[in-house]
């Protein structure tokens, strides 16, 4: 699971620990903002996302934007008008060609909600057709 092109992440701090690869529960703070600077959704200071990584049934932006991110670690991820689709369903005032801004803050990775995603990404096409290890 690579982020697209398209999507310009711009780290404010690194952060430490393990990346936040697919399979991960990525615990995080997120403020999504349109490019004039108003603000669509942000986390409660006491209430940080839940984010399954990889499994796709978040937003495609902060999804991608917390990959490779480590604990503490703050970044811009500038997601593009094809990368914004479950956002205008979710507000139908946002148009078409909306570019959106996320600020993350990676709060802490305590598990893998899938442990064998990691494997099963780093296979060989090949060989995940015909189930060999």
């Amino acid at each position: 699971m690579k982020p697209p092109r398209s999507l310009k992440i711009t780290d404010h701090e690194i952060g430490s620990g393990p990346p936040c690869v697919p399979g991960d529960l990525a615990i995080c703070h997120c403020v999504c903002k349109r490019r004039k600077g108003d603000v669509l959704f942000a986390t409660d200071a006491e209430a940080p996302y839940s984010i399954q990584v990889g499994r796709r049934d978040y937003y495609a932006g902060i999804e991608y934007g917390l990959l490779g991110m480590r604990i503490g670690g703050r970044r811009a991820v500038i997601a593009p008008p094809n990368l914004t689709y479950d956002e205008r369903k979710t507000y139908p005032d946002l148009p078409a060609n909306a570019v959106l801004i996320y600020e993350l803050q990676l709060v802490a990775l305590p598990e893998k909600w899938d442990s064998d995603m990691q494997q099963r990404l780093s296979a060989r096409p090949d060989q995940q057709s015909r189930g060999v290890d």
